[in-house]
Formats: structure tokens, C-alpha cells, sequence
């Protein structure tokens, strides 16, 4: 390429490029951000529902961990999938996240996500232990839903 030496070269270089800078960012304007689904949207609520109780209970907020997210997500399909409730092997998980402590709630019903998080908190089986566990700082939560009914996981964790 030759090197812009007139002036009227300049301005329709410079007009080019921003013609081309314009498509480009009207592209990726116009680009809209996929939708959350029904799933996503429960998992999330879990969190967010469990980290107001932690809060209230002056622990720490526990922040999304994407190796975390991931294992909640593969079992919560599992557990759909099966049409059986179960827990995950948490060595494995401990060992491909790096956690030094580990937890799991599992459940499965006819319930909104709050309601779920509610029946966790008044179980008599380490749920409510888990989700107050002051140790735990990253979490991952999912849902699916199969037959009307959702299969959820919370993972917790610290590294």
C-alpha cells in the first residue's frame, strides 16, 4: 500500500475507516445477548438466595467459581437425566477445581428455587451446615427440569 500523502487521500481514508468502523459497531450493537434460560435463572436464584443467608448470618458472600459452575451443571443434568437423586464423587471435584474443603446440596421437586434453598435450610441432613459454612467462598449452582420436576445442585467450596 502507498503512503496517504494528499490531503483529499487522507479524508478519504479517514472517511473509510470510520464508514467501517461504524458497521462494526453496529454489528455488535445489534448482536443481542443470548437469553437466559428457565435454568439458569433458578440456579442463579439459588445463589442468590443462599448468599442473603449468609449475609444475615455474617458470613462472606460466596462468589460463582466456573469449575464449580460446571460440575453443578453436569449433575443437575445427571440427576434429571437419571430421573434419580444422587451426590457427585467429590474427590473428582476437588481434585479438577483445587478445593481444599467441599460441599453439596442436592435436591429434586415441584419448587421454586427459594423454596428449595428454604427446604435446605430447615433439613436435618448437613444442607443448612453447608450453605452456613463459614470456610466455603465460591459456590456453583444449576437446575434442570425434567417431567415438572426441577433437579438442582449447589457446590461449595474453598481453594
Amino acid at each position: 500500500m502507498s503512503p496517504v500523502s494528499s490531503p483529499a487521500s487522507r479524508r478519504a481514508l479517514s472517511l473509510r475507516l470510520l464508514s467501517v468502523g461504524l458497521v462494526v459497531a453496529a454489528a455488535l450493537v445489534a448482536t443481542p445477548a443470548p437469553a437466559a434460560t428457565p435454568a439458569t435463572k433458578y440456579g442463579t436464584q439459588i445463589v442468590v438466595k443462599v448468599n442473603k443467608i449468609r449475609l444475615a448470618h455474617d458470613r462472606a458472600r460466596l462468589k460463582r467459581d466456573r469449575c464449580l459452575q460446571r460440575f453443578a451443571n453436569r449433575h443437575a443434568k445427571a440427576m434429571a437425566d437419571a430421573r434419580s437423586m444422587f451426590h457427585q464423587d467429590d474427590i473428582t471435584v476437588m481434585v479438577k477445581c483445587g478445593l481444599s474443603s467441599y460441599g453439596e446440596n442436592v435436591a429434586y421437586g415441584m419448587f421454586t428455587s427459594k423454596q428449595m434453598v428454604d427446604l435446605w435450610m430447615t433439613s436435618k441432613k448437613g444442607h443448612k451446615q453447608n450453605i452456613l459454612y463459614g470456610g466455603f467462598r465460591i459456590t456453583g449452582a444449576a437446575a434442570r427440569h425434567a417431567d415438572g420436576v426441577w433437579w438442582a445442585t449447589q457446590v461449595f467450596g474453598r481453594r
